[in-house]
């Protein structure tokens, strides 16, 4: 009976060893199919991610060029106001830029939004993920709201009430002061476009920031990607 006692507890302790590594192996597997599901998600929105950046770095490198443009003509025009210069053709664009161009990134966040809905711990590695929060949740946001108000502060309120009563259009893309003499000995006027000038500079050293960004999350992800 001792015996027999014997082979059945060790048959029973074998039977549950079994089952114990049954559960086991299952729950490697459903970890392993959890794993490889996260992978496909996280694979998925960086590949979004990647081609959305892209984009905005095309826009991003635009908004650098036409805000040159800008600055260049503004510093044109305090040029011919600080030293007098007569007038000529080529100062009827510098003008009307002053008066068309509104300072306005635009960004593509439908992968950033995934993100949220899906959750942060999504993305794996830390460095990438808190490289995303800076660049979506700190910097895009902090340009929009000084783009916002640099238009209703330096466009709407102190530049166009000046070009709209000193600056007449002349055509096409193109505008002339109503008395240039007059505006050469116009400090107010002057003072708003030095004003212009440093705004114009502050945006481009913005942009150039969020390039800069840009180009590290992009090579971040593109790293990332390689790895799945």
């Amino acid at each position: 009976m001792e015996n027999k006692t014997g082979k059945y507890f060790k048959y029973a302790i074998g039977e549950i060893v079994l089952v114990v590594i049954g559960i086991l192996i299952a729950l490697s597997i459903n970890n392993w199919n959890d794993e490889r599901k996260n992978d496909i998600k996280e694979y998925k929105l960086l590949t979004e991610m990647h081609g959305n950046l892209k984009t905005d770095s095309i826009d991003m490198v635009g908004n650098v060029a036409r805000n040159t443009r800008v600055l260049k003509s503004a510093e044109a025009i305090q040029n011919q106001l600080e030293n007098r210069i007569t007038w000529s053709d080529t100062m009827a664009t510098h003008y009307s830029r002053l008066n068309t161009y509104i300072s306005k990134i635009a960004i593509v966040r439908s992968s950033y939004e995934n993100l949220k809905s899906v959750g942060f711990d999504i993305i794996k590695n830390d460095s990438l993920r808190g490289k995303i929060h800076e660049l979506y949740a700190q910097q895009y946001p902090f340009v929009e709201r000084m783009e916002s108000e640099h238009t209703e502060a330096m466009k709407y309120s102190l530049l166009l009430p000046q070009l709209t009563s000193k600056v007449k259009s002349i055509g096409n893309r193109k505008s002339k002061p109503l008395d240039l003499n007059a505006l050469m000995n116009d400090n107010s006027f002057k003072e708003t476009i030095i004003l212009y000038i440093n705004a114009q500079k502050g945006f481009i050293g913005l942009y150039k920031n969020l390039q800069q960004l840009q180009f590290e999350l992009i090579q971040m992800i593109e790293q990332e990607i390689i790895k799945k």
